[in-house]
């Protein structure tokens, strides 16, 4: 995930979970199945050939009876399906967040829970639901600690620091809207040494960023500036749900600016992203 655009994965990590099977090396190869739908999820891949993807990894896990695996993949269909506003009961086989983040306690399983609580997160993201996603990141601490070498921990990172400047844009106190942006700076000086290495994953993540700190602090050109390039970017990686919260970030903050014209083509915009990612909930919401 270092220099490598995430999409590169996809091929090595199949490549990986086979070689795992010839060498009955079963467990390597539900991690290298269950990691490649964590990409999948990240990639922006279209939702519904997505949905099929990590259903069919499930089943693979559950006939080869590695449950931690199937746990570690499951957060993801339900965040899939949520989006897309599917039913989950039957294809979920009846278990939600909760379920999981238990059965995670039970077997004491770290990551699981750490990536049960990341794809919560990221629902909270998309459906801005921001007071609730700095509650969660609070209760859930560093997730990196929980998912080292990941992609999921770079791309959780980004998510810490976009949550906390939306918590500091919003905060009553100084105090709370100190803290909030210093841990924010904090995630974005991390990101800043990722993409120094060469790491072209997150660099539309980092203007959105930028562009959000720049709100926080007034500086209205340089906001406007920051989401443009970020929703360039992000178009050009083909990370639709990306784009989706770009032009959608840039449609509130113009909407506070009251810039009706400008508002309204990044609603339009983030509406187009978002049903071509298939996030039907998305685009009812903003219809």
């Amino acid at each position: 995930w270092i220099q490598a655009p995430i999409q590169a994965s996809f091929d090595p990590l199949l490549e990986g979970y086979q070689i795992g099977l010839e060498t009955g090396d079963i467990d390597s190869a539900g991690w290298c199945l269950a990691f490649r739908c964590h990409h999948l999820f990240c990639a922006g891949r279209s939702l519904e050939g997505l949905q099929r993807e990590i259903r069919a990894c499930i089943d693979i896990l559950s006939q080869l009876n590695l449950e931690a695996h199937r746990l570690c993949v499951i957060p993801y269909l339900l965040a899939v399906m949520k989006l897309r506003e599917v039913d989950i009961a039957e294809e979920c086989m009846g278990m939600d967040f909760e379920a999981i983040l238990d059965a995670a306690s039970e077997m004491g399983n770290s990551l699981i829970g750490a990536v049960t609580k990341f794809a919560q997160l990221e629902l909270m993201v998309v459906f801005k639901e921001w007071e609730r996603a700095s509650e969660l990141l609070i209760e859930a601490g560093n997730l990196r600690l929980e998912i080292p070498g990941h992609f999921v921990g770079v791309r959780f990172t980004a998510l810490d620091a976009l949550i906390s400047l939306k918590a500091a844009q919003t905060s009553s106190s100084f105090l709370g809207r100190m803290l909030w942006k210093r841990r924010g700076l904090k995630s974005m000086k991390l990101l800043r040494s990722w993409i120094k290495k060469g790491n072209g994953n997150v660099v539309h993540l980092h203007y959105i960023l930028s562009a959000e700190l720049a709100v926080l602090e007034g500086k209205e050109k340089r906001a406007e500036d920051n989401f443009r390039s970020a929703v360039k970017i992000a178009c050009r990686s083909g990370l639709l749900q990306d784009r989706a919260l770009a032009h959608g970030l840039a449609a509130a903050y113009h909407t506070k600016q009251g810039d009706n014209y400008w508002a309204g083509y990044h609603n339009e915009c983030s509406q187009e992203a978002y049903a071509a990612w298939g996030a039907k909930s998305q685009v009812q919401e903003g219809a």
